[in-house]
């Protein structure tokens, strides 16, 4: 029987080490591939596939929350399980949106690891229990599709997030008041609010700002 194959994208070198040292002794589980940074593990899923990407969400040159989604929209086949030192509920929201089948503590025990792998493998989804009491608590519409929002949109819930008028954005992204706020109202459009307080709120709970 073909064993269950698996990359590990961790910028950690313990860490690292530590799932290829415990994953490797299971005789149906294989690290193939390792990976410390964001960049690295684009280059490697060119040409290696496997069933399962344990994957850091914090890297040294991007997101892994951003990565995830990105590597679910080009490798749709591969399952992610999310690796983090935090258990907030705005990262487990993004992990879920971008495709995740997956989030543990990097606390979390080995044995929790390989449970979660089989669990994945299987097709299930599998969170550890401090992320499975945060998921008790989330809302339907908090599981609601996060909407796609543009560059420029995104750089105006920034500014918005630091209480800037309209004005003082248009003169900071060199576009007119006009356009800023025909930004606003698209992203008001698309987060189903009526009140800039609010967008911003949502935003920040999708970890998005």
């Amino acid at each position: 029987m073909k064993p269950i194959e698996i990359i590990v994208c961790d910028d950690h070198p313990l860490i690292a080490e530590g799932l290829n040292s415990f994953i490797n002794q299971k005789d149906d589980l294989s690290i193939i591939a390792t990976a410390h940074s964001a960049q690295e593990l684009r280059e490697l899923l060119k040409t290696t596939s496997a069933d399962i990407l344990l994957l850091d969400i914090s890297l040294p040159d991007g997101s892994g929350l951003d990565l995830c989604a990105e590597i679910k929209k080009e490798y749709p086949d591969i399952k992610i399980l999310g690796l983090s030192n935090f258990n907030e509920r705005s990262i487990i929201l993004r992990m879920l949106h971008s495709g995740a089948s997956g989030y543990l503590l990097k606390s979390a025990s080995t044995n929790d690891i390989e449970k979660a792998i089989r669990n994945i493998v299987d097709g299930n989804l599998h969170f550890g229990k401090e992320a499975q009491k945060i998921l008790a608590s989330i809302t339907k519409q908090e599981l609601t599709e996060i909407p796609p929002v543009t560059k420029r949109e995104k750089e105006v819930l920034k500014y918005l997030s630091t209480g800037l008028t309209t004005a003082q954005i248009a003169e900071k992204m060199f576009i007119s008041a006009v356009t800023v706020d025909s930004h606003r109202k698209s992203l008001m459009q698309k987060f189903e609010v009526n009140k800039t307080v609010n967008l911003v709120q949502k935003a920040k709970e999708w970890g998005m700002i």
